[in-house]
């Protein structure tokens, strides 16, 4: 029997949706296969001992019951492998995954170089531009130390005027994003150019790498990419949120918001963005799983990228798990084929 160390919660903005895919996770889990332990950390980093047999770690009282861990080095080179179903900030941002490799233990998911650059959808574009994934235009605005926010362009020299250069280079409506946030933390569409640098400075604080982007009346689409050296690409899923865009409140809180399996797409699209999905998977050096998320444009048929998740929601709402079931993997089986992998590296 494997030791297996589940970890949850974490300091980034996605604590609670982490809690959320960890549940989730948890009532899928064949425990007869392991001898687990269940970990969570709370937002200001401390790790604790939980109570595997909660129903629900999305609650207030989820850390009624917790030991703190005295020693997480030891603890971490106790197991057998790791299940880090954590998103954001020192979650899936290679941070974390830096310490399993520390420690020599195997861990599911991606590497530290693929886990960083694809929390950062700045550099994320770098790389992928490299391979020809179009994208759809978009701007790097940075919050320097001293405050000041300004663009910087491919040869990273910068400029101060934000707003003029989004005004001609993109035009509004627009979106803003906190370039290293995740589950639509931090992502504002302006539709004004007079309430621009407010909302600018609303995502400042969540983080000093802004993506701006234009806007596109799209289809949003996702798939999902599982394995090592020969991964698999499942079909095409499509978003149908209940709202002007798929906010945070319409992924896990709005029941209007809808996911079709497959995508109701022309089947061409649908081939071309399983293409894309397994290059930009490859690009980054991708390892265990992701999801890629697309826009198809309404108006042209165009793909653009969105952006690849390389820990996903685990949610029994979430669309990673809903596409390798449709794939043919139940929930149960892809985690243990998760761990497999982990193992195979």
């Amino acid at each position: 029997m494997k030791k297996l160390m589940i970890i949850c919660g974490g300091q980034s903005t996605e604590n609670l949706v982490s809690r959320m895919s960890c549940t989730s996770v948890l009532k899928n889990l064949h425990r007869d296969y392991y001898d687990l332990t269940l970990v969570g950390i709370d937002q200001d980093g401390q790790w604790y001992l939980l109570d595997d047999t909660q129903d629900d770690l999305a609650t207030k009282g989820w850390l009624d019951l917790a030991t703190p861990v005295k020693d997480v080095y030891q603890l971490i080179q106790q197991q057998d492998v790791i299940f880090p179903v954590l998103h954001g900030k020192y979650g899936e941002d290679g941070t974390i995954q830096g310490l399993f490799e520390l420690a020599q233990v195997p861990y599911v998911g991606c590497h530290t170089l693929a886990s960083s650059v694809a929390m950062d959808k700045i550099y994320t574009k770098k790389i992928l531009q490299t391979v020809g994934i179009p994208q759809v235009k978009s701007l790097y605005v940075k919050k320097r130390y001293d405050g000041k926010y300004v663009v910087v362009n491919q040869q990273f020299e910068e400029t101060e005027d934000v707003l003029k250069t989004v005004k001609e280079t993109l035009g509004f409506p627009c979106f803003v994003k906190a370039s290293r946030s995740g589950s639509s933390v931090g992502c504002f569409r302006v539709d004004r150019e007079e309430d621009f640098l407010d909302i600018l400075e609303q995502t400042g604080q969540y983080d000093s790498h802004i993506v701006v982007e234009e806007y596109i009346d799209c289809i949003e689409l996702e798939t999902a990419v599982l394995g090592n050296d020969d991964p698999v690409v499942s079909r095409v899923g499509q978003i149908m949120p209940h709202g002007e865009f798929y906010t945070f409140e319409s992924k896990y809180e709005d029941e209007e918001s809808k996911t079709c399996i497959p995508a109701l797409v022309d089947a061409d699209i649908q081939e071309k963005i399983r293409e894309y999905a397994l290059k930009v998977f490859k690009a980054i050096d991708g390892h265990g799983l992701s999801r890629v998320d697309f826009f198809l444009d309404k108006k042209t048929n165009q793909v653009y990228l969105n952006e690849i998740n390389t820990m996903p929601g685990f949610t029994k709402i979430s669309m990673y798990p809903q596409l390798m079931a449709d794939y043919g993997l139940s929930y149960s089986d892809l985690i243990d084929r998760l761990i497999e992998l982990a193992f195979e590296r």
